[in-house]
């Protein structure tokens, strides 16, 4: 598992004051980004290099409490691979401050295909190395 933290900033919030229900798969994404960053995969020379591309195909999000601008929030990311091809990012959003709390737990799935042909591939080995570690 690994963990992101980032302040709730006022483009992410709607007409209401709280976080858009899009803005948390991007909050999500971002996420995922460091965390492969963290492992030595950046994504923009890995789509090159590996000649993959990694869409989501699955994604769904329970809203539990609400986000405002100005909050702090931790995101705990773990990953399971479900096939040679594919894999699932569970995403814990926990609002910070004095007392933590649940805001919402969101999960997506993604598929490796080949940049080319748009097939199933299987999954990169860097990609699997990061998918491996706990």
């Amino acid at each position: 598992m690994s963990a992101y933290e980032r302040t709730i900033r006022f483009a992410d919030i709607d007409a209401a004051g709280f976080v858009f229900f899009a803005r948390y798969l991007a909050i999500c994404h971002e996420a995922y980004e460091q965390s492969l960053l963290e492992a030595g995969i950046e994504l923009r020379a890995y789509f090159v290099a590996e000649r993959t591309l990694l869409p989501v195909t699955k994604s769904q999000a329970q809203y539990l409490a609400p986000l405002q601008s100005g909050e702090r929030v931790r995101v705990e990311l773990s990953r399971t691979r479900l096939s040679d091809s594919g894999y699932r990012l569970d995403y814990r959003l926990v609002r910070l401050g004095a007392a933590e709390k649940l805001a919402a737990l969101v999960q997506t799935e993604h598929l490796a295909i080949d940049l080319q042909t748009l097939e199933r591939k299987p999954i990169p080995a860097a990609l699997a190395q990061w998918l491996a570690a706990t």
